[in-house]
């Protein structure tokens, strides 16, 4: 848990603080007067905060140990075997030196954090799923292909048997065969001449044969047959 009081994260960031508003320089700093600034401060703090946050009183533990080293004058080195970790100015400066680094760096990545939240990417994508491909039929058709896949039509016809027979005369015209024929090829660029039919009777595949040849004479159609035998497509003009 991180506590701050009076927007100090710490007691190193209350210490830099305290060196900043003095405008004094790390390297060079009074040490002295540094601590009895840290200890005026401790002293009007509530003494609840305290009770939260034992690290500020540790640090002033740390820099009264250091200040009566200073007073009696004692060597660095008189004493290797202390419990405290700031038994010189030195410890000090490299202390607040460090946290500097560390609180710099900080605030470097803070700033670059801000500018990337500007920025949005986005995953590539493969844009081949986005462009439209126009299929677009050369007539290349005679009206003997037309009637050599009437022939093989029928042969399929052949094959058909249905279970159940029903008989019905439904008489339908050439015309009403080519308005359907223009409206199914309204909804796609282009189809098999198969797929024309909905049921496969004698009558529907004259029908239909009649109206595709006509179509194709007055040039509203266009026929195409990518290989020989295979299947005829039909695309509007």
């Amino acid at each position: 848990m991180n506590l701050c009081i009076n927007d100090f994260e710490g007691p190193l960031d209350l210490l830099l603080h305290l060196v900043k508003t003095a405008k004094m320089d790390i390297y060079e700093i009074d040490t002295k007067y540094i601590i009895d600034r840290y200890l005026e401060f401790i002293d009007s703090l509530d003494r609840n905060d305290l009770d939260n946050a034992s690290e500020y009183l540790v640090m002033a533990s740390e820099l009264i140990h250091l200040k009566s080293r200073l007073l009696l004058n004692l060597d660095d080195s008189s004493d290797d075997e202390s419990e405290f970790s700031i038994n010189s100015e030195e410890d000090l400066k490299n202390k607040l030196i460090e946290y500097e680094k560390y609180q710099n760096i900080t605030d470097m990545f803070r700033q670059l954090e801000e500018k990337r939240s500007e920025f949005f990417t986005k995953v590539p994508e493969n844009l081949k799923d986005f462009i439209e491909v126009d299929n677009h039929l050369e007539g290349n058709l005679d009206p003997d292909l037309l009637k050599d896949a009437l022939v093989e039509l029928q042969k399929r016809m052949n094959y058909q048997k249905p279970l159940n027979t029903k008989i019905t005369r439904k008489e339908v015209s050439v015309e009403e065969r080519k308005i359907y024929i223009r409206n199914y090829l309204e909804k796609r660029k282009n189809v098999k001449f198969v797929d024309l039919f909905e049921d496969y009777t004698k009558e529907m595949v004259v029908v239909t044969f009649l109206s595709i040849l006509d179509m194709c004479k007055n040039r509203e159609i266009i026929l195409n047959q990518k290989e020989l035998f295979g299947d005829i497509l039909i695309e509007k003009v």
